[in-house]
């Protein structure tokens, strides 16, 4: 996971998703011939990455894929924010979900991937009736498994999505409007005694105990806010309370968690009185292990080598980890050890050993990320990013 959690981040996610899907749908569309009705099988990486940070896979043939950057284009504009984002499988003839466009939108942009050819999708307004075609105020592009439909200066109200076809589907719109997400976040108290405060937490939440959420939403625009957790089906999972922390855009709020992955929402009346929804694009999940950084230094020296410290607590049953430690410069030499076996509620230490080559320049930064996955034992995952910064003089000795 990232430091934190922001639009741009999530774009970036995004594009790299749809470039590696596009490859690899092509690359099996030559392979399987023309006969087979599959869109390509994209690397379940891909996959994941887009459900995660809330970006959308698209299979796509090579001549396709300059035309997949109208969703590029449209999720990189000012206050972009996510008004549904969902997945499922076409399991009945149609399958449908009501979109509230608040009078604040200036432009809203729905995509749609399927992973099997033949489906389709079609946008209802409440004034116009279904969007069929690009004139001076929509722009439609078809593709082979998809479909990207943008509607500027959209009427306000319940637009209706439906999806025919079979296999599973993916569907996101996003508005661009002064109400709109900034940043939502997992928090603990941490700090200096006198000096405590609020801060992200590593990873993902871990299930079993109660969780603390804050998040900063533009909430100018609007009369009413109520926070909820919703499914990746786009479906409510459970409300959450969360009180102003008096700046008008922040919110605080305790909650117990839900043995599903989810996303935070909000919903509300604008201030011209129609109906609003916004999710905050990545996905969370409570885990049964956390992973924490010692923060016994942060900072470093070209020609040196130390150690730093990571502690991995296995809250759930018996399980064991593989341990994974990547960092963009290649500053780690050594990760001791590979694995640990821990019982229920008992914790292991990762020593991660960096080595500075000579010679590197005073500013370079450096995330090191670790990841504990089980091997044995029930399936979870979490980690953990610690920042080192290199410089100069012997401020660490």
């Amino acid at each position: 996971m990232t430091p934190s959690y922001t639009r741009p981040m999530k774009r970036l996610s995004m594009f790299c998703v749809l470039l590696g899907a596009t490859q690899a749908a092509y690359l099996s569309a030559q392979q399987r011939g023309p006969a087979r009705e599959g869109c390509g099988a994209a690397d379940p990486t891909y996959i994941r990455t887009a459900n995660e940070t809330g970006g959308i896979p698209m299979f796509l043939q090579r001549s396709e894929a300059a035309k997949a950057f109208h969703m590029v284009r449209e999720s990189t504009r000012n206050n972009v924010s996510t008004v549904l984002w969902a997945t499922g499988v076409l399991d009945k003839p149609i399958q449908g979900f009501e979109v509230p466009v608040d009078s604040l939108t200036q432009r809203i942009t729905f995509t749609f991937s399927f992973d099997t050819e033949g489906s389709s999708a079609s946008v209802v307004a409440p004034s116009r009736g279904t969007i069929k075609q690009t004139s001076s105020d929509t722009d439609i592009t078809e593709l082979r498994c998809g479909k990207i439909l943008t509607v500027a200066s959209p009427d306000a109200g319940n637009w209706h999505v439906e999806l025919t076809g079979r296999g599973r589907f993916w569907v996101e719109a996003q508005a661009q409007s002064d109400i709109h997400f900034i940043a939502a976040e997992f928090v603990r108290v941490g700090g200096r005694p006198g000096h405590e405060g609020l801060f992200r937490i590593e990873g993902q939440p871990v299930a079993g105990k109660a969780a603390t959420i804050r998040t900063r939403f533009s909430s100018a625009g609007s009369k009413t806010t109520e926070f909820y957790l919703a499914g990746e089906h786009g479906e409510p999972v459970r409300s959450l309370q969360l009180r102003s922390l008096g700046s008008g855009d922040e919110f605080l709020g305790t909650i117990e968690l839900p043995n599903v992955s989810f996303r935070i929402a909000v919903k509300g009346i604008d201030a011209n009185g129609r109906q609003y929804q916004r999710f905050f694009a990545p996905l969370f999940h409570a885990e049964c292990v956390e992973v924490s950084w010692n923060r016994a230094f942060d900072e470093l020296t070209p020609g040196s080598s130390k150690q730093a410290e990571f502690t991995v607590r296995n809250t759930g049953y018996p399980r064991t980890f593989k341990l994974t430690v990547t960092d963009a410069h290649r500053f780690v030499s050594k990760v001791e050890p590979a694995e640990l076996t821990l019982m229920a509620n008992q914790s292991g230490t990762i020593r991660v050993t960096l080595a500075v080559p000579p010679g590197t320049g005073s500013g370079v930064g450096d995330d090191v990320v670790v990841l504990a996955t089980s091997t044995a034992g029930p399936a979870t995952s979490n980690s953990a990013i610690a920042h080192f910064s290199v410089t100069s003089g012997d401020r660490d000795h």
